[in-house]
């Protein structure tokens, strides 16, 4: 297993012109290594806004962490489809699955130049690999997970915080087409911020940043329509600590949701 590659050395061209990364951002919110002095000081500017949103990114790291751990330690799914997984931030969902199920195999998904740079760590055959592809190309990601998974068995689609990067017509349809081709026992992974007064304005400072990809929240509302004609499992949809934490779950304040379906 190759190590990150760090993103320090050679600035891109558009972290040079000043621009934010979201997948940097992101990292650096998280307590990652592979981010610019220019992230760094756009988390600063959207922490002062609303206190406690690395708190939140890290929230949903530890929920995605829980999450695979239990479809692969309880439920038995050998099969994860990751779509926008972000810089590699160790334990990985392939990490996490192979302690639990030997011969899983997961695919990580991302169109982010960043992303593909880093893409070495992702990259353990026969157990994960990486696709540079947009997560909507659903014919491109499909096709490589045809060639990578069994369709007659279970998968598990994540969306670790990137939804909000979508409108809702967008994020329906594409999720509906994966859904579409996945056998019963497959699972709907998503964590997503809600609409706090805190939020909104983190992500009006963050979606005002040069280069920065704007998001919106939802309401739990909104978030259970990805869910109709799903299971959700217990404890349903929460706050992210909220769902089955263990020991490196922390409290935070509510400003994520998260679940997991189930289709029928």
């Amino acid at each position: 297993m190759s190590e990150p590659i760090a993103d320090h050395a050679e600035p891109s061209a558009a972290a040079a012109d000043g621009e934010v990364s979201s997948a940097r951002f992101w990292n650096a919110c998280q307590g990652g290594k592979d981010n610019y002095e220019r992230d760094r000081q756009a988390v600063e500017a959207v922490e002062a806004i609303a206190p406690g949103i690395s708190a939140d990114a890290r929230s949903a790291r530890q929920f995605l962490r829980r999450t695979v751990r239990w479809a692969a330690a309880e439920a038995g799914v050998t099969q994860y489809l990751d779509l926008g997984a972000g810089l590699p931030l160790e334990p990985d969902i392939h990490h996490i699955v192979s302690r639990h199920q030997p011969d899983a195999r997961v695919l990580y998904v991302d169109n982010d130049p960043v992303v593909l740079a880093h893409q070495g760590a992702y990259q353990d055959p026969p157990l994960s690999s990486y696709i540079d592809a947009d997560m909507r190309d659903t014919d491109t990601v499909m096709a490589h997970v045809t060639e990578c998974f069994d369709l007659a068995e279970p998968v598990m689609l994540t969306f670790s915080s990137v939804l909000g990067h979508f409108s809702d017509e967008e994020a329906h349809a594409f999720i509906g087409r994966l859904l579409d081709r996945l056998a019963p026992g497959s699972c709907l992974m998503l964590s997503h911020d809600i609409p706090t007064p805190a939020i909104i304005k983190a992500c009006e400072v963050y979606s005002a940043a040069p280069g920065a990809l704007p998001y919106q929240p939802r309401t739990i509302e909104q978030l259970l329509r990805f869910f109709e004609g799903m299971d959700i499992v217990e404890p349903g949809l929460v706050p992210l600590f909220e769902w089955r934490p263990d020991d490196a779950t922390e409290m935070t304040e509510i400003m994520g949701y998260g679940a997991v379906g189930r289709l029928r």
